[in-house]
């Protein structure tokens, strides 16, 4: 959890502790781990067999949320929307990982169940945070986009100041103690 105190990447296990506080209450929405999906050198690292069984039960009714770390140094997303069969992709530096990460989405396209699977067009997904202007707060825009993606209030252009304050925010959420009331 220091990685959201300090100026650096935040690592694919607090990603995945915030996004557990964030949404695994609601079962419309559908994390996938992050340390189980990868991209290093272009290539994707992780087994097909591990998408579909992500992806097993997927509904209509549901968003996946699939946070993806480029070469353990720089977090992009694929999002999908089942119900609306939309399938968008983030990367808010357009960084050279774009092409990699579109083909991890164009993959996990074919691996949801037939019932589910929406158009295999690609959307770009702009939430509006601007773009990132440093070396280390990638993760802090996924996990903003991700939030605004499924209804949170969009926060605009984000500053340095703002970007700040969410670390701190995230970092207080890590370090709430579970069943806690206070907030």
């Amino acid at each position: 959890m220091v990685d959201l105190a300090a100026k650096e990447t935040i690592s694919a296990l607090v990603m995945q502790m915030i996004l557990h506080k964030l949404f695994d209450a609601d079962p419309s929405i559908r994390v996938i781990d992050p340390s189980n999906l990868g991209i290093t050198n272009g290539a994707i690292t992780t087994e097909s067999g591990h998408f579909k069984r992500a992806l097993a039960g997927a509904t209509k009714k549901m968003k996946v949320l699939w946070p993806i770390n480029c070469n353990n140094s720089h977090w992009c997303a694929v999002l999908m929307e089942l119900e609306k069969g939309r399938v968008y992709v983030y990367d808010y530096m357009a960084s050279s990982y774009a092409t990699s990460v579109r083909a991890v989405a164009q993959l996990l396209i074919t691996m949801l169940p037939d019932d589910v699977r929406p158009s295999s067009r690609l959307v770009t997904h702009d939430p509006g945070l601007g773009i990132q202007s440093d070396s280390y707060n990638c993760g802090v825009y996924v996990l903003l986009d991700f939030e605004m993606f499924c209804g949170s209030e969009p926060l605009g252009h984000l500053d340095k100041k703002t970007l700040q304050c969410m670390r701190y925010r995230y970092l207080r959420m890590c370090m709430k103690e579970e069943g806690s009331s206070s907030s």
